[in-house]
């Protein structure tokens, strides 16, 4: 639900609880590359050569990684952790959503509900706290504005490890997820289209390409729509994205690209199978939780959606973006990003569904809320490499400004009760309106630089000093004012980082850094109330870790270790109550392997272990002592394995497949419902029938598992489960 409710506080501190890290290496593929080259060479000119798509590459760690720096650093240079997933592995992967394309690289697990789409968690942190980017930029909190979005139109994922307000402002404890969009360039022209189908009568298409119109203008268009009628009845989604750019290059020190990015979806309308108890379950599923009071789920409800029939979850969107670069010196380079944000969501749902013991029927309720938000933006920023006191540097100046328009509608009608195996969905009802409207000004200044002490040892710092002037109303049912739950705040942010990056040897580098964090209490800033209304959160992290290639360019090994704090927060522990935890702690491991085994075998390992936990913290919901408990959602171990082999018998046939591994979870505050561990498998094989022409089948699940995914505390009596086994068949051109 999260797309906003009303909440009330409960305070309370405490100190947290220390943790053990040990660590976990399991295998994932990915594909096999050239040395810093693509697998196999991709061209779109000449008749006769080879356009292949492959699910793996070799990790690239001398490529630069704007995500987790703007000084133009290399993944290697950069102290943090920064993982990538590439257009070509998305699409020979199956990854349909940049859901799926993300929870594939090392430590990322997703769930959520249709209120809260595409919910990642990753370090020990959850929701709000993984900010979503999209090029770059922060357009509100993950559980508001993120959407499941077509992979088709992007260019890339890259996940940024550990707290990213230095760079991003508020938010971004565990993390930051970047979708970046395709871009036209002047390589050369090109055409790709796609077309798959699947179980579940899920369809995707795509049709895009790059086209140069002169020496100085290139422009680049994509379009894809997909559709599903979703494992669970009535819950079918639809999306339509659209994107285009131009690229004006005069010369070769000034570009100016102007792009849109248009999205409209219907989510699907699924929001958990209800728990029920062991004596009413015909069929209980076994071996995916266990609760405390011996609730289960039972097969006979797997598949049911208990929604209204006027279920209602969707939205539109249209972000245009400026982006002028010049460099007027060899020393010097300015860049300025300009944009417009704005979008309409709607949800109207029976969202929640509880099992009552004396009726044995569902009771289900009502919960409406309508987004309207236009977001301004500009970015500017200036760079100069130059010396100090002799020592090669490279330093990076900006400003950051933002306003917001937001208005969100929301109401909770009464509710009903249907039959578990036979519900009648009915039909919504009335809507009366409670509208609260939040406006902020946010202006930062930031710095980040590069200083080589020696030719071996780089200092990495950055700092950001930020305004936020947020405007919080709220009006009843009857239109009049609620000056009781309405304020004014100005929140002060600074954030800051230092790094250390040594190269122990040519091809393997050590870092170490420090960096801070801050966000409005509660993290997501649309939904604070003047109950609320309390200092900023603040958060830490340490981090070391290795980086290094292995045996002459055939593998890659990336290590990190990390100890993340986080002090004076507000955690949502219900759908309308907020407690306030002293402390969250979260320490752990990552480690991540690839090796080309054979020029034609590829194999990919990462394996990542934390260990969270809450703080002196009571659920003034139900009187819970959860100090030390672990918070929902959060596996101590994930893992993953992929391999590839190409050229398979001589013939143009590549075929691989890959295993998730999710540890144990738990579904609430009061960690009594536990989340079993499961595990996923994905087989697929592509045959190129022709060198342009491909054709792939796929079968995600392999098994068959059901397991449970996600489990909202805001609904403690249902589950969500994952989707079954899927069958796909896609074809795919290149030109």
């Amino acid at each position: 639900m999260k797309r906003g409710t009303t909440v009330r506080a409960t305070i309370g501190y405490s100190w947290a609880r220390g943790a053990a890290a040990a660590t976990a290496l399991c295998w994932a593929t990915t594909g096999l590359a050239q040395d810093r080259e693509p697998a196999t060479p991709r061209s779109a000119t000449g008749a006769g050569e080879d356009i292949t798509v492959t699910g793996w590459r070799l990790r690239q760690l001398d490529v630069a990684a704007p995500t987790g720096s703007r000084l133009g650093l290399s993944n290697r240079k950069t102290p943090a952790t920064i993982d990538r997933i590439g257009a070509d592995e998305i699409l020979t992967r199956g990854f349909r959503t940049v859901e799926e394309a993300t929870v594939s690289l090392p430590g990322v697990t997703s769930g959520g509900s249709p209120g809260d789409p595409s919910l990642f968690s990753m370090r020990g942190f959850t929701g709000e706290q993984i900010t979503v980017l999209h090029n770059g930029l922060y357009l509100g909190p993950a559980n508001m504005i993120n959407r499941p979005s077509n992979t088709f139109n992007i260019a890339g994922i890259d996940v940024l490890k550990g707290p990213a307000s230095v760079l991003y402002g508020q938010g971004a404890i565990g993390g930051a997820v970047n979708i970046v969009n395709k871009s036209p360039d002047f390589t050369a022209d090109s055409l790709q289209a796609l077309a798959s189908y699947a179980s579940f009568d899920t369809a995707s298409i795509g049709l895009g390409g790059n086209h140069r119109l002169g020496d100085t203008l290139a422009a680049r268009a994509d379009v894809s729509y997909h559709r599903t009628d979703g494992f669970v009845d009535r819950a079918g989604s639809t999306s339509f994205n659209a994107t285009g750019a131009l690229l004006f290059k005069p010369r070769d020190t000034l570009s100016i690209a102007f792009s849109v990015d248009y999205l409209k979806d219907t989510l699907s309308t699924y929001f958990g199978t209800p728990l029920v108890p062991a004596s009413f379950a015909a069929d209980p599923i076994g071996g995916i939780l266990s609760a405390a009071n011996g609730d289960v789920v039972d097969r006979r409800t797997r598949f049911i959606n208990y929604n209204v029939s006027d279920n209602r979850a969707k939205s539109w969107q249209v972000w245009p973006r400026l982006v002028i670069d010049w460099s007027p010196s060899d020393h010097l380079s300015l860049s300025n990003t300009a944009y417009y944000f704005h979008a309409d969501r709607q949800w109207i749902n029976a969202e929640n569904y509880v099992f009552d013991t004396a009726t044995k029927l569902i009771d289900r309720d009502r919960f409406f809320v309508f987004h309207n938000q236009d977001l301004f933006g500009d970015r500017f920023s200036l760079t100069h490499k130059g010396t100090v006191f002799g020592l090669a540097n490279t330093l990076v100046v900006g400003i950051d400004y933002s306003h917001l328009d937001f208005v969100r509608s929301r109401g909770f009608p009464d509710g009903d009760s249907v039959d578990p195996l036979n519900p009648s969905p009915g039909l919504f009802g009335a809507i009366d309106k409670r509208v609260s409207p939040t406006r902020w000004d946010q202006i930062a200044l930031f710095g980040e630089d590069a200083l080589d002490l020696t030719p071996s040892l780089k200092l990495v710092t950055g700092v950001r000093a930020e305004r936020l002037y947020l405007t919080r109303e709220n009006f009843n049912v009857d239109g009049s004012f609620s000056a009781a739950s309405s304020f004014d705040r100005t929140y002060r942010l600074f954030n800051w980082r230092a790094g250390l990056v040594y190269d122990v040897a040519p091809s393997v580098t050590a870092y170490a850094s420090y960096s801070t964090g801050k966000d409005p209490v509660g993290a997501n800033i649309f939904l604070v109330n003047a109950g609320q209304n309390f200092q900023l959160s603040a958060s830490r992290q340490i981090e070391a870790g290795l980086k290094a290639d292995l045996m002459k360019g055939r593998g890659s090994l990336t290590l990190a270790v990390y100890d993340i704090k986080r002090e004076n927060i507000l955690t949502q522990v219900a759908i309308d109550t907020v407690g306030n935890v002293g402390r969250q702690t979260s320490r752990g491991i990552e480690v991540s392997g690839e090796m080309r085994v054979t020029p034609a075998w590829a194999v990919i390992a990462n394996g990542t272990y934390v260990d969270a936990a809450y703080g002196n913290f009571v659920d003034p919901n139900y009187g819970i002592a959860a100090s030390g408990y672990t918070p929902p959602n959060v596996p101590r171990w994930v893992g993953n394995i992929w391999t590839t082999v190409q050229h398979i018998a001589g013939l143009p046939l590549e075929a691989g497949g890959g295993v998730k591994y999710v540890g144990k979870r738990y579904g609430n505050t009061a960690n009594d419902l536990v989340l079993k561990p499961y595990a996923t498998g994905i087989v697929y094989a592509t045959y190129a029938l022709t060198p342009r022409w491909s054709l792939t089948g796929r079968v995600n699940n392999v098994w068959n598992t059901t397991f449970v995914q996600w489990a909202d505390i805001y609904y403690p009596a249902q589950v969500m489960l994952g989707e079954p086994r899927r069958f796909e068949v896609s074809v795919l051109a290149r030109f």
